[in-house]
């Protein structure tokens, strides 16, 4: 089983079970002692969504799943023995919305979907409707021949949701930089006399050198949704940053 081998040197979640009594009649048979690892897309899921604190209800299964052979066990009908093809996952709001909208859209790769359960429907990878379902949370099963495949589902969901997914990245001014910090940054320059603007907050300040530079940082912060407009203030304090 190269590919189990190939997903425990990557340091992919594994653990062992022993096929349960009253188990049904797909090998192995009870007793049977059986080592399994979470395929790449499962161990993606897990990681993208530990990062953001969606709940993880669970990988492999329990002792009612071994009895049976579907996508929580190692042993699930038809796929590679030894890996776990399924990850259960809550959702924050909106996020089944954000799910269907990824796999309705023709060039986002969802083809390592075998299909996808949630709130009682199930869908299919391209996000059609196939019957409905016992789970309300995420149930996601990965096709077989992706046991390898890295994904990036949970991390686009959470970029849809925040209204980022596939827009314009804009870089950021090395402006940040040298203050050493972004959020709390604004723009500000004295109301009557000198016109030079500046980068401040946080007790620390940085001359904007140009109107060219001026743009850029603006930018920058209407990507973030930050105020972008410059501040008329009687003061300047902080400490000068080069």
């Amino acid at each position: 089983m190269a590919e189990a081998d190939t997903l425990r040197s990557r340091g992919n979640l594994t653990g062992s079970y022993v096929r349960p009594a009253g188990s049904d009649s797909w090998p192995p048979a009870p007793g049977t002692l059986v080592r399994w690892v979470a395929s790449q897309p499962v161990q993606d899921m897990l990681n993208q969504g530990k990062r953001y604190g969606w709940a993880n209800l669970g990988t492999i299964g329990n002792k009612l799943h071994l009895q049976k052979h579907g996508d929580h066990t190692g042993h699930s009908g038809g796929k590679v023995r030894g890996i776990v093809y399924a990850k259960d996952t809550v959702l924050p709001e909106g996020g089944k919305a954000a799910l269907l909208q990824l796999c309705r859209t023709p060039d986002y790769p969802t083809g390592y979907i075998d299909f996808f359960n949630i709130e009682h429907e199930q869908y299919n990878f391209a996000g059609v409707k196939v019957g409905g379902s016992g789970d309300r949370h995420l149930h996601v099963s990965i096709r077989r021949g992706h046991e390898l495949t890295r994904i990036t589902l949970f991390d686009d969901i959470k970029a849809v949701l925040a209204g980022t997914w596939r827009k314009p990245v804009v870089p950021m001014p090395g402006i940040f930089t040298r203050l050493g910090f972004i959020d709390g940054a604004s723009l500000v320059k004295l109301r009557e006399g000198d016109p030079t603007v500046w980068l401040s907050g946080r007790g620390k300040r940085a001359r904007v050198v140009n109107m060219e530079e001026l743009d850029a940082i603006q930018d920058f912060l209407r990507s973030r949704s930050m105020d972008d407009a410059v501040k008329p203030v009687d003061v300047l304090t902080g400490t000068v940053v080069l």
